[in-house]
C-alpha cells in the first residue's frame, strides 16, 4: 500500500490502492444505512398498523359496554345525564374514526368492520333504551346484571351465549393477522377477499346476532320495561 520516494525520504501512500478501497467502504456504509432506515420504517409502520387495529377493537368493545354504563348510573341528575351523553358522543366518535381508519388501511377488512359495527349499533340502541327505562342503580344489589341468586341455589353453567361485544371482538381479532408482518405480503387483496369469504365472519356474526333480540349485552334483563 506504500512505495519508497525517489529522494529516500521514506514511503508515501499508494494512492491508487486507496482510491479502490474508499468507494467500496463508502458504498457499503451507505447501503447499510439505507437498509437500516428501511427496516426501521418497516418496523414503525407495523407498529402503527397494529396500534390502529387495537384502537378499532377497543372502540367496538367500549361501545358494546355503553348500555351497562347507563344501567349502572347512580342517579338521573343533570350532571350524570350530561356525563353519560358526553361519554356516548365520545364512544361514537371513536367508533366512527376507527371505521374510517380500517377502511383506509384495508378495504377488505373495512367491509367486515363496517358490518360488525352496524350489528353492534343496532343491539346497543335497543339495550340502551332498556337501560334508560330502568331506574338508577342506587344500591349495591341493583348493580347486579340479571336476577339475584336465590338462597342455597346450586350454581348452574352459563347458557354459553357470548356477549355481543365479546363476539365481534373475537371475530374481528382473527383477521388482524393478515395485515401484520409477512402475512401482509402473502395475502394480497384478491387472495384476502377469498380468504375472508371462506371464513364467513359476517355470516357468523349475523347468525349470532339474529337470536339476541331483547337480550342485554352482559345478561338477561327481564325486569326491564319492554322486555318480553
Amino acid at each position: 500500500m506504500s512505495r519508497q520516494s525517489s529522494d529516500g525520504g521514506g514511503s508515501v501512500p499508494d494512492v491508487t490502492g486507496w482510491t479502490a478501497i474508499v468507494p467500496i467502504a463508502f458504498g457499503s456504509s451507505v447501503l447499510g444505512t439505507l437498509a437500516g432506515k428501511m427496516l426501521d420504517r418497516t418496523g414503525a409502520r407495523t407498529e402503527l398498523i397494529r396500534d390502529g387495529y387495537a384502537d378499532a377493537i377497543k372502540a367496538l368493545n367500549a361501545w358494546g359496554h355503553y348500555p351497562e354504563r347507563i344501567y349502572r348510573r347512580i342517579d338521573d341528575s343533570p350532571e350524570t345525564l350530561h356525563r353519560l351523553e358526553a361519554m356516548g358522543a365520545e364512544l361514537k366518535g371513536a367508533l366512527a374514526y376507527s371505521t374510517g381508519w380500517v377502511s383506509g388501511e384495508s378495504a377488505e377488512l373495512g367491509h367486515v368492520y363496517n358490518v360488525l359495527v352496524e350489528l353492534l349499533r343496532a343491539e346497543v340502541t335497543v339495550h340502551a333504551r332498556l337501560a334508560w327505562a330502568n331506574p338508577p342503580a342506587s344500591t349495591a344489589l341493583s348493580m347486579n346484571i340479571g336476577d339475584p341468586p336465590e338462597a342455597n341455589a346450586i350454581p348452574e353453567r352459563s347458557d354459553g351465549i357470548t356477549p355481543a361485544e365479546w363476539l365481534i371482538v373475537q371475530l374481528f381479532s382473527t383477521l388482524i393477522q393478515y395485515r401484520i408482518g409477512w402475512r401482509r405480503i402473502v395475502w394480497p387483496r384478491p387472495l384476502l377477499r377469498r380468504r375472508l369469504g371462506r371464513l364467513r365472519i359476517i355470516e357468523q356474526a349475523e347468525q349470532a346476532f339474529s337470536s339476541r333480540a331483547a337480550r342485554m349485552l352482559n345478561g338477561d334483563w327481564q325486569s326491564a320495561p319492554g322486555c318480553p
